[in-house]
């Protein structure tokens, strides 16, 4: 028996080695398009969502789409969530062609989200060719130029200047979208570390990218990265030791912005946020601003209430001169999408949502007795998952693609994970 076990088992070498062979070149796919993606992020004009020209970033969201379409076509892993999530957005898309009229600027972000549902789509069809540890690594190097930069950037007072604070995007187009990827590279690089292999270069670059999204000023971000902590110290299986770390970086990270002058007074002047300014239009905060624009934003919704403008609609309008709040995305996901989508299309992602956790959950408690390869990844998909939502109560969350195309590398990734008799079958096998 053991004879012919070794007689097979250079067969059994032979027919994994495709399967190795085609997981190294989609990782290396996804690792070159994403670090492009990212590394050229901050060279789209101001002005590129009012726009229908097909740069860079447009590419490579086509790039996805037509991989992710070759893929369904061939392997039809996930056809029924891939092909409601694909007629969701064409609805919306129509509706803002049916207001808006037919142009390239109104499929724009169409042709945006149905990017990340097709990298989720190549990830699915993937068959655990990108493994979690693996995923997490890509996160990693992806966010690790733009971190360094982004220190840089602090070290020599450079950077954004976002309405007179000197603020680090790295390679980003934004501070705030900087520190939104710069959040979940640091809890992937926590969760590497704690949960997976205890490698020093894991926390090095945990401390690194907490120190990259401080650098940005981004008070959105840093909300995202403590809640993502702390839930993630809660998700932790054991006793209070072991949840205490998390906690404890996440503390850690509020002194550490609240040390910086410009955090402080970052602090100090959104805490003055006055409810009656806001109401005027005279913004002298970020949060003020925020309000008056979602106030803005309502008599669009009340137009049409059920089904909303059509997707994208918020973000493709022209800025007008003299009007600040005119032609800038809402910075809040739940106000975008009622106005977009309608209580309709809000309820319906809302309703997706609370499926994809649940999904996560119950992936949680099959998962959470297997090998360190797997285990407690479903609490980091679910910890990334409340972090977006967490951001996009003042941020726009996802209209930043690098975001967006990290979280789901993660969370699918992640749903994609055996099940408790496959992996017991093959332990048994070995």
């Amino acid at each position: 028996m053991s004879s012919l076990s070794l007689q097979l088992s250079p067969l059994s070498r032979w027919r994994h080695r495709p399967r190795a062979t085609s997981g190294l070149l989609l990782v290396a796919f996804l690792g070159a398009t994403l670090i492009l993606r990212v590394s050229t992020d901050d060279l789209a004009s101001p002005n590129s969502r009012q726009s229908g020209s097909l740069d860079l970033s447009g590419g490579i969201a086509v790039l996805f789409i037509l991989v992710a379409t070759g893929l369904l076509l061939r392997r039809r892993n996930g056809v029924l969530s891939a092909g409601l999530a694909a007629l969701w957005l064409c609805v919306w898309t129509a509706i803002a062609v049916s207001t808006h009229g037919a142009s390239t600027e109104t499929l724009r972000e169409g042709v945006r989200e149905g990017s990340v549902v097709a990298l989720a789509v190549i990830l699915y069809n993937a068959d655990g060719a990108v493994t979690v540890p693996a995923a997490t690594r890509l996160v990693q190097i992806v966010g690790l130029i733009p971190a360094v930069l982004a220190l840089y950037q602090l070290a020599t007072h450079t950077g954004m200047d976002i309405h007179g604070d000197l603020r680090a995007n790295g390679t980003f187009a934004h501070p705030d979208s900087a520190a939104m990827f710069f959040a979940i590279t640091a809890v992937v690089s926590l969760w590497r570390y704690l949960d997976y292999g205890r490698r020093r270069s894991d926390a090095l670059l945990t401390v690194l990218c907490v120190a990259a999204l401080i650098a940005t000023l981004s008070i959105d971000g840093l909300a995202a990265l403590v809640a993502m902590l702390v839930a993630y110290g809660a998700l932790r299986p054991g006793s209070f030791r072991f949840k205490l770390g998390p906690w404890l970086i996440a503390g850690l990270a509020l002194l550490a912005f609240l040390a910086t002058p410009v955090g402080a007074q970052r602090i100090a002047k959104e805490s003055s946020t006055s409810f009656a300014t806001a109401e005027r239009g005279e913004a002298g905060t970020s949060l003020e601003w925020r309000l008056h624009k979602w106030k803005t934003l309502l008599p669009q919704w009340e137009a049409s209430p059920l089904i909303g403008q059509g997707l994208g609609t918020t973000t493709t309008t022209e800025a007008i001169p003299g009007n600040r709040f005119s032609g800038k995305p809402p910075h809040n996901e739940y106000v975008r999408y009622l106005v977009e989508t309608g209580v309709i299309g809000l309820m319906t992602l809302l309703m997706a949502l609370a499926s994809l956790i649940n999904s996560l959950i119950g992936r949680r408690r099959i998962l959470g007795t297997l090998d360190a390869g797997t285990l407690n990844a479903p609490a980091l998909a679910i910890v990334i998952v409340v972090g977006c939502l967490v951001n996009s109560l003042a941020d726009n969350t996802f209209l930043y693609s690098p975001t967006c195309y990290a979280a789901a590398l993660i969370v699918v990734t992640v749903l994609g994970l055996p099940g408790v008799e496959t992996r017991r079958s093959s332990q048994r096998a070995v």
